[in-house]
């Protein structure tokens, strides 16, 4: 099913939660293969990556009804996912050979932790890192993240090359992973699903 960009993610939560199989669907297949790739990433596993979305789109289709449509969708997946892919990589630890793969992407310490962090938290620093930015990589980064435009779209809205907008968009990327630094999972989760 091909996702329609114009159906608001607001809209298809409300949806949802009037148990609307298709809005479920569709919210799926906005996710589901940023949320498999990221899991891949770490867990290094076909089966247990696919295990993690199948998870945590059962707790959103079986919590529909509890969903906080005024409230962002993206942090109620965050959520989910998140504390999913925790637990399964603290399982994962207990393998020796996994721990070893792991340690060359992340310090052991930050995988560990008790984490209370939460995507508002979150949210919340990306948004003071965001206005630490130059004028224009912030507009630049605003236009792509938070108005959806393509690079293209952006390059032609502001009379530059498409080149520049995404070196301005790496350099902005780069800002935000320094300025959050300790935990790093829980960056690259939200980079990877909502950056």
């Amino acid at each position: 099913m091909a996702d329609i960009p114009g159906i608001n993610e607001k809209t298809l939560v409300e949806r949802l939660k009037n148990n609307e199989a298709e809005a479920f669907d569709r919210l799926f297949y906005r996710y589901s293969d940023k949320l498999y790739r990221f899991s891949f990433s770490l867990l290094k596993n076909e089966e247990d990556s696919r295990e993690i979305i199948q998870e945590a789109f059962y707790k959103i289709w079986e919590n529909r009804s509890k969903i906080d449509s005024s409230k962002s969708f993206k942090a109620f997946l965050f959520s989910i996912s998140y504390h999913l892919i925790i637990d399964q990589l603290r399982f994962r630890l207990k393998d020796r050979e996994f721990r070893k793969s792991l340690e060359k992407h992340f310090e052991e310490h930050a995988i560990l932790q008790e984490n209370k962090i939460d995507y508002n938290t979150l949210e919340t620093e990306i948004s003071k890192a965001v206005a630490e930015l130059p004028e224009k990589r912030k507009q630049i980064y605003r236009l792509s993240r938070e108005k959806g435009l393509t690079h293209k779209e952006i390059a032609e809205q502001l009379g530059i090359k498409t080149k520049t907008v995404e070196n301005q968009i790496n350099l902005a990327l780069k800002h935000i992973k320094t300025h959050l630094g300790e935990d790093i999972l829980a960056v690259l989760l939200f980079l990877s699903l909502f950056g």
